[in-house]
């Protein structure tokens, strides 16, 4: 039976989940992740990114972030509080790692500990980014049927676009209910970004069930290299470009419109089966 603090705990906690993928990898999607997470960090949000590249997780290296810890730490024997770190942008990471110890912990490890000490943490938490590795995984499909948004982050090339559309079909085939975002990334201009925002969408609503509520299209700008080559987010080293412009307006738009409703399991169920375990 749950207890009464989890029940209230339920009943006035809304974080919002939100997932990041992509067909391929490449692409930007935790560069995406990142600035995003910063963003609603700045908006006053307390936010908690997973890197759920278990075993190649990379976000901290992408923002310049000292890990001490990973998941195999938690396993071995630290609390989880210990493990998630304060980053200097504001707002929270629990590193998947990038070796192959952090991989077999994960498959491996107590879940039952992970959600109790995950679910306490994010009780105070209004947003929780995962954000996962590249193409579709069914070992995930628990989190994406958790998830209330989802970004599908693409490039203008062919390979890009065309894993974006088996992604798209494989994970219809689950039924989400969450909220679908469509990021054309690295595009040469934004006419460009407009066509394949358009044809992606009328591909999807004809050949699976799956809507998306908005796209946005990102430039290919050699200051997001710089960026990356400097390990800070865009968004803080160069907020007047159309990439930074960009990640403002995906964030206000999550952010102001909230009122989608998920399905019906609650906020302690969702997190549970994320974690593969089952009321």
């Amino acid at each position: 039976m749950r207890d009464q603090a989890s029940e209230l705990r339920d009943q006035v906690h809304l974080a919002r989940i939100i997932t990041t993928v992509s067909g391929k990898g490449g692409v930007g999607k935790s560069l995406t992740t990142l600035n995003l997470a910063v963003a609603l960090s700045n908006m006053g949000k307390r936010v908690l990114v997973f890197d759920m590249d278990v075993g190649f997780a990379n976000l901290n290296i992408l923002g310049g972030i000292e890990s001490r810890k990973t998941l195999k730490d938690f396993f071995g024997g630290l609390k989880l509080k210990d493990i998630i770190e304060k980053t200097k942008y504001g707002f929270w990471l629990l590193n998947g790692g990038n070796s192959a110890n952090d991989f077999y912990a994960f498959q491996f490890g107590e879940r039952e500990r992970l959600f109790s000490e995950f679910y306490e943490f994010v009780s105070d938490v209004d947003y929780i980014l995962f954000d996962t590795g590249a193409g579709y995984s069914k070992m995930l499909d628990d989190i994406y049927t958790a998830s209330d948004d989802f970004i599908l982050v693409i490039t203008p090339e062919p390979t890009a676009i065309m894993d974006g559309y088996t992604f798209v079909k494989l994970l219809s085939m689950k039924k989400p209910d969450g909220r679908f975002f469509l990021v054309v990334n690295m595009v040469n201009d934004l006419s460009e970004g407009r066509d394949i925002i358009e044809r992606f969408e009328d591909v999807a609503r004809r050949f699976s069930s799956l809507r998306f509520e908005k796209g946005f299209s990102i430039l290919n700008d050699p200051q997001v290299r710089r960026s990356v080559r400097e390990q800070i987010p865009f968004i803080i080293s160069y907020k007047s470009i159309q990439p930074s412009l960009a990640i403002l307006g995906l964030s206000s738009f999550i952010n102001g419109n909230t009122n989608h409703v998920q399905d019906k399991r609650t906020f302690v169920d969702r997190i549970k089966s994320i974690f593969g375990l089952r009321r």
